[in-house]
């Protein structure tokens, strides 16, 4: 199961971190940086949660929190008046365009403050969130937050799973890439890694956030039906990658099985709304090292090579 501290800063929905991760960061002595405050004027669902979470983050260079279901704060590098004005009104612009197939009846309130140094919580909290400039009220709604995310607790394989494909989560597959690694070097065996990403997929999204997610869980039924039931497939962080772990596989077994998932993911597709594509990258242990964050990151290297190589292909890592 993931590390607790991990699970109750986090947002099970959208993996932003969340009201309390938000309250400790008030804690901590301010450096000059400034905030996106974003004000959703009713609480949509949870599947555009996501979307705009994900949109948030390839948008955005800052940590995104979430403190409740109707507003994200972002934490930005400080910057020129003029350059923060031109940002708002970029985000602002997508967003109007995003609205229909993210499923926003009214455009959010997207507001900017800059944060001086060693400011005072209470003045941030004022501007951000007023109803919680009140210690007591944001008592209450951290109090509320834990408790749903102790309800969350009492069901592990909840947690655990991606709430789009059924599939483990980002959280689940560290923790059982680290156990099949460690079995691997039990038994003197290979164990490889293939991280996949789907190629321009933005068009499932500019039809709509649910043919995006459709299409996500189509594309986790092919990868799935390829694998061989030792294997272990998840759908790695919240947007359209997925990891595989093959135990008891070298790097030329992965490559031939990358390779039979990519023709797959084409084949299949044809019957989709638009053709898919897929880029993987290579990882395999001993060969490229020994240890889960090593296999991660040789990965994750490849991946991006094959996507600047052209994507639909396939790189295999090389040792750091």
């Amino acid at each position: 199961m993931p590390d607790i501290t991990t699970i109750l800063r986090r947002d099970p929905n959208t993996g932003t971190a969340n009201l309390l991760a938000f309250a400790e960061w008030l804690a901590q002595p301010t450096t000059p940086c400034g905030l996106i405050d974003i004000q959703l004027p009713h609480p949509p669902t949870p599947a555009t949660l996501r979307w705009l979470a994900l949109l948030l983050r390839e948008e955005l260079a800052g940590t995104i929190y979430q403190p409740g279901n109707t507003q994200f704060v972002i934490v930005v590098p400080p910057g020129a008046p003029a350059t923060q004005v031109a940002q708002i009104e970029r985000l602002q612009t997508l967003l109007h365009r995003q609205a229909q197939r993210l499923d926003l009846s009214t455009i959010p309130v997207i507001r900017y403050h800059h944060v001086p140094a060693d400011s005072d919580p209470a003045t941030i909290l004022q501007f951000l969130i007023p109803d919680t400039a009140d210690p007591g009220t944001l008592l209450n709604r951290l109090i509320a937050q834990l408790a749903a995310l102790g309800a969350t607790l009492n069901d592990q394989h909840q947690f655990d799973l991606d709430p789009v494909t059924g599939l483990p989560n980002s959280f689940a597959a560290r923790q059982r890439l680290e156990e099949l690694i460690l079995t691997a070097q039990r038994q003197s065996q290979a164990c490889s890694v293939l991280l996949m990403n789907g190629d321009d997929l933005r068009r499932y999204n500019e039809m709509s956030y649910a043919a995006g997610d459709q299409m996500i869980r189509d594309l986790a039924t092919v990868l799935r039906e390829q694998l061989r039931p030792s294997d272990f497939l998840a759908r790695w962080q919240t947007g359209d990658q997925f990891l595989a772990v093959l135990p008891n596989t070298g790097v030329s077994g992965a490559a031939a099985l990358a390779e039979r998932l990519r023709q797959r993911v084409i084949e299949r597709s044809q019957l989709w709304p638009f053709p898919v594509t897929i880029s993987v990258g290579i990882a395999s242990i001993p060969q490229h090292g020994h240890t889960a964050g090593v296999a991660l990151q040789i990965a994750t290297t490849a991946l991006l090579q094959a996507k600047a190589a052209g994507k639909n292909r396939i790189v295999v890592g090389r040792p750091g």
